[in-house]
Formats: C-alpha cells, sequence, structure tokens
C-alpha cells in the first residue's frame, strides 16, 4: 500500500519521522521514508486551503497513492474534547467560503451558489473515507477556516452556525481532493488548544505532538502489512 501522509508544518511531523527510516527527498516539500518495509511519503504544504489544494493536487497528479493520511494539531470548539486529545475527523465543512451580510453570514450552499449535495458534497457536508474499523479513535466533525479564530464574537458565530468539535486550516481541503481524484482519504488530528480568545499560555503543543506521533504510529500499523 502507497500511503502519502499530508501536514501543514514539519512541526506537526517531526516526532513521527524520527521513529522512521529515511529514504529519499524529492524536494524541500516531499520526502520518503520507510516503515515496516513500507515507503510512506510526507508531503508538507504550508498553512491553508490555498497552499494544501495545490501541493497536494501536484502530489497526487505526479503519483499514485492508495491511501492520504492528513495529520496535525487543532483546536477544540466543545468541552467534550481535552488538550491532547487525538481525534479521527469524519466529516468537514469550509467554514469561511460564503456570503457575509449585514447580520449573519451564509454558505454557499445557503447562498444558493452551489446545490447542497453538488458533487463531492454530500448535505453541504465533505466526508473522509470509512475506516473499516482500522482507526480506532473519537470520530468527531471538523470546520476548516483560513483563520484561527480568536475573537469572542466570531467564535460564537462559527459556534452557533456549525455543529464541529475542532477547527483545522487544511481538513476539507485535502478531503475535496482526495474525493475528486478518487484518493481514499482519513484525517487525524490533535487538540492543542481550545478556541477561544487568544492566550497562548493555555496551549500545550508538546503533549498534542506527542500523542499524534503515538496515534498516528498505531493507525499506520493497523494499515500496512509489514514486509519482510
Amino acid at each position: 500500500m502507497k500511503i502519502l501522509i499530508v501536514a501543514a508544518t514539519w512541526m506537526e511531523v517531526k516526532l513521527l519521522v524520527d521513529e522512521l527510516e529515511k529514504v529519499d527527498e524529492k524536494s524541500h516539500l516531499l520526502k520518503v521514508y520507510r516503515f515496516n518495509g513500507n515507503e510512506i511519503d510526507i508531503l508538507i504544504t504550508g498553512i491553508g486551503t490555498t497552499f494544501t489544494t495545490f501541493h497536494l493536487t501536484n502530489a497526487l497528479h505526479e503519483k499514485k497513492y492508495d491511501l492520504v493520511l492528513n495529520v496535525g494539531i487543532a483546536g477544540s470548539l466543545t468541552p467534550e474534547l481535552k488538550i491532547g486529545e487525538v481525534v479521527s475527523v469524519v466529516s468537514e465543512e469550509f467554514a469561511d467560503l460564503g456570503i457575509e451580510k449585514q447580520d449573519e453570514f451564509l454558505t454557499l450552499f445557503e447562498s444558493g451558489f452551489m446545490k447542497i449535495n453538488e458533487f463531492p458534497f454530500e448535505h453541504g457536508i465533505l466526508k473522509a473515507s470509512n475506516s473499516n474499523g482500522k482507526i480506532d479513535l473519537k470520530k468527531v466533525r471538523g470546520i476548516t477556516t483560513n483563520k484561527s479564530y480568536g475573537r469572542t464574537s466570531s467564535i460564537s458565530e462559527i459556534r452557533c452556525k456549525f455543529s464541529a468539535h475542532i477547527e483545522s486550516m487544511e481538513g476539507a481541503a485535502v478531503i475535496y481532493v482526495c474525493n475528486w481524484i478518487g484518493v481514499n482519504c482519513y484525517q487525524i488530528r490533535s487538540v492543542s488548544n481550545f478556541v477561544e480568545p487568544r492566550d497562548s499560555s493555555k496551549w500545550d503543543i508538546p503533549l498534542a505532538l506527542e500523542n499524534l506521533k503515538e496515534a498516528v504510529l498505531v493507525v499506520m500499523k493497523n494499515l500496512l502489512v509489514p514486509v519482510n
């Protein structure tokens, strides 16, 4: 099985690659590693949907993969998720793509610019692939934005607008591209902070990254057949 791991920054996969054997460096964004005898490509796209869409689309046109695994840290929109908890994001929405009116924000579906079931959306939602029980993590809903929310007013708005558990800046873009191209796609995120007025002293990125590494290693062991 050929797997492409996609992350926004090298920071988010640094602990993971320390556990892998480096094989090749295609570019400063794409490197090849070996795990249990299988080659794993790791692509760093940059932060946000534009960079992610461009670099992931290029990578998928250059090489055929069986699976894309999007990994990284995220902010929790709910007290149900604790800092350091690792989750499987099974659905995504673009939370900042739409029309802003005087007193409300309308998605492209609500404003009539897109049909709610226009491929690859289902009722306005992007869905990750079915893991068939190979990912034993809490399943959550995500939203993707091109900014990290830090104002009380805007945080309140997205909480009311979307029934999501976590916020990231790339997840929906990865699922959108993979669904169009026809590649299975999963998203694994570790909670580094709560989405609240910005106070980095309350964040715990080291814990989130350590737990993310451990969870991704387990997922890869479940997905891959060891090669002797």
